[in-house]
């Protein structure tokens, strides 16, 4: 077995890759794999489905959602709302779709993990482990004789790592296979120098917009098909636009004319200078591509924007590179110097010391092309992945995750629907807590839904049956806002008043603030805000509802 010392300075360059990996797989990754007895047992009493979900017909296990709502308790140090608990529903099951849908596509790409490929990581943390455990012993002989005492030797102390680790070869399958994913988006991404100058390009354009609402039905709702014909009568009609620019009308005369966009309409559809990045969110994705390829006085096909389509025309461009573009890195190799830094081609000599022992190690070049290559390879991971979830065929099972669905997707009457199954289950048994279904967050989000139409006598009722299980802030908060919406002022400063005396957090305090001041009670808010700014700043801070 090689020394400790051999392996401390061989790892040297991994421990900090290695340590946030252990971090997140060890702590929060490979709890979703030892719980899973205990939900498989506990679920069986309840009327609730043990799949939640199925991607693409691939089945995401409860154990797997609860597992993570189980890491999530662990991992904060506060006690979390209902407001808190509705967001990291949706985020941790939507996080589970991706991950799903991830390794359905590495599997389509035919990448695979090896059991050799399992066995190297665990030794590689195994050695990380045993050079991280002797770091906590000023002397070797310390380190020596703790683990003959408690392993007879070192060989043993690794087997028994390796062992533990050994539980867990599940999770670092999925891990190896994210990181082969990666690696195969990687290859796909080829960046030159001329995509490098092209991020320092400022564009001068003038556009024609024509928006997909001018195809839209007036004074109602539009169906899909109604949206997909206005899309494709947009585009069409871009597409004449363009031709009568090919054939010779002005630019600048139709912009003003046939525009939708009411900026720059008036200025002949002038957009001034653009940045690439800039004219991606101005104008749309595909401009990154699109632009660059365009010669001074070129009109561009039409370009999908976010509500519409633009044509183009480059009036001119220049390429503006940082200062230090041109320049190298250097390292001083003398030991009490180490000094790095970037300077012109050809120095001879450390500029803090002296020393004329420098080494070149880089490129300022090298490394604006290497940071422009991991942009676009996670903007493709990004596209990928979106790609997969429009493709993708998910089928929610659980009422509580239908019911989130449905309200994302603006299907209120049917989110009420599912929430009501599950509060029908959440009240039936009571263990059904111990799988973070709560009576109290349903009626919450139920209290949300009505207030979201209108009713406020039933969301009224919701949030005073959320108060019968729980006493939360932000319980107080909704109920508030409700009764001040009635016009019930005096009990609304009531609720206000409980939350401003129980030691809100300083974004509650600032939320209280704002309803004191409609209140008419500027003494209270002053002191909230002034509170607020004393107990930590305006931190997750949540736009209350404004009554007039």
């Amino acid at each position: 077995m090689p020394s400790l010392r051999r392996t401390r300075k061989k790892l040297q360059k991994q421990v900090i890759r290695w340590t946030i990996w252990l971090g997140i797989t060890l702590i929060f990754v490979l709890g979703m794999f030892s719980g899973f007895s205990w939900v498989e047992r506990q679920v069986r009493g309840l009327n609730l489905p043990r799949t939640i979900a199925r991607v693409n017909g691939e089945e995401i296990p409860r154990q797997q959602y609860e597992q993570a709502l189980i890491r999530l308790t662990q991992f904060g140090s506060h006690r979390l709302s209902p407001q808190d608990w509705a967001f990291f529903k949706e985020q941790i099951f939507r996080e589970l779709v991706d991950n799903e849908l991830l390794r359905q596509e590495a599997y389509r790409r035919g990448l695979r993990v090896t059991r050799a490929d399992i066995n190297k990581r665990i030794d590689e943390l195994v050695q990380l482990q045993l050079v991280s455990a002797k770091q906590q012993y000023e002397r070797d002989k310390d380190f020596r004789d703790f683990v003959r005492r408690q392993y007879g030797s070192f060989d043993a102390l690794a087997s028994d790592l390796r062992r533990q680790l050994g539980r867990q070869r599940s999770a670092f399958e999925q891990d190896l296979l994210m990181e082969k994913l990666q690696r195969s988006i990687e290859q796909e991404v080829k960046v030159t120098e001329k995509d490098l100058l092209d991020t320092y390009t400022k564009f001068r354009l003038r556009h024609i917009f024509v928006s997909t609402d001018r195809f839209l039905p007036k004074g109602k709702q539009p169906t899909d098909q109604e949206r997909v014909e206005a899309k494709r009568k947009a585009l069409e009609r871009a597409k004449e636009l363009r031709e009568q620019v090919i054939k010779g009308e002005d630019f600048t005369k139709l912009a003003e004319r046939e525009s939708d966009d009411p900026v720059t309409k008036r200025k002949g559809g002038d957009l001034g200078e653009l940045s690439l990045d800039a004219a991606r969110w101005r104008i749309g994705e595909d401009a990154m591509s699109i632009l660059p390829k365009l010669k001074v006085g070129d009109v561009s096909e039409p370009i999908e924007g976010f509500n519409g389509y633009h044509i183009v025309k480059l009036e001119g461009k220049r390429v503006e590179p940082p200062e230090d573009y041109n320049k190298v890195r250097y390292r001083c190799e003398e030991k009490k110097c180490g000094n790095i830094w970037l300077g012109e081609r050809g120095e001879k000599k450390c500029p803090k010391c002296g020393s004329t022992k420098i080494k070149q190690i880089g490129e300022r070049k090298k490394e604006l092309l290497d940071e422009l290559k991991q942009q676009r390879v996670q903007e493709r991971r990004m596209r990928l992945l979106q790609e997969l979830r429009e493709r993708a065929r998910i089928e929610i099972y659980d009422p509580e995750l239908k019911a989130i669905a449905a309200s994302r997707e603006g299907n209120t009457e049917e989110a009420i629907r599912y929430y009501r199954e599950a509060l029908k289950i959440a009240l039936e048994n009571p263990e059904a807590r111990r799988h973070f279904l709560f009576p109290d967050l349903i009626h919450y989000q139920l209290s949300r839904l009505y207030m979201g139409q209108g009713k406020l006598k039933e969301a009224e009722r919701e949030i005073r049956k959320a108060l019968d299980y729980s006493d939360d802030n932000e319980l107080h908060i909704q109920l508030g806002s409700i009764l001040l919406l009635q016009g019930k002022k005096d009990a609304a400063l009531k609720e206000f008043m409980k939350v401003a005396e129980s030691s809100p957090t300083p974004s509650q305090r600032l939320v209280l603030a704002n309803y004191f001041e409609q209140l008419g009670r500027k003494d209270l808010a002053e002191k909230q805000r002034k509170l607020a700014e004393k107990e930590g700043g305006s931190g997750g801070l949540s736009i209350p509802l404004t009554v007039r």
